[in-house]
């Protein structure tokens, strides 16, 4: 009788234990986001400043590299860069990505960031006018500048 007693304790405190470890273990449901911050604290792809991100995002385009650019720009809301990747392929295709570079390199202006974590770029036409805007954001996660929009 004492057998079964300590056995059955035994099975009690191990059920117990392993569900206090599940609770302990498990990701936090309530979190919608959870996917996309854990995404986003590997991403480490950028500079620590505006200006050493399009830095490399501008090197990345010199050496025709669509998919290493598209590393640079912030991830979606689906945890992904399908759209820039696409849209850096099909300039790749036309062969437009060391043009788009030059272009970057001589006609982009910073601009002055509306909060913390804020920041980005006016590429201006010939006339000295605004044509485009690299629009930035920090990766709180990692500390990493990133594109946001072109």
């Amino acid at each position: 009788m004492n057998k079964k007693k300590l056995i059955v304790s035994l099975v009690v405190v191990a059920i117990v234990a392993a569900g206090f470890y599940y609770y302990q273990t498990k990701p936090d449901v309530s979190d919608p986001l959870v996917a996309y911050k854990a995404a986003m604290g590997k991403d480490t792809v950028g500079g620590k400043t505006p200006a050493e991100t399009l830095a490399l995002f501008v090197a990345a385009l010199k050496a025709n590299d669509a998919t290493g650019a598209a590393q640079y720009f912030m991830l979606d809301d689906n945890v992904s860069r399908a759209k820039w990747e696409k849209q850096l392929a099909d300039l790749q295709a036309q062969g437009m990505l060391i043009q788009m570079a030059d272009d970057i390199e001589k006609n982009a202006r910073a601009i002055k960031p509306l909060y913390e974590g804020d920041g980005g770029y006016e590429l201006l036409n010939n006339e000295g006018n605004v044509r485009d805007v690299l629009d930035m954001e920090l990766n709180k996660f990692t500390g990493v500048w990133k594109l946001q929009s072109l």
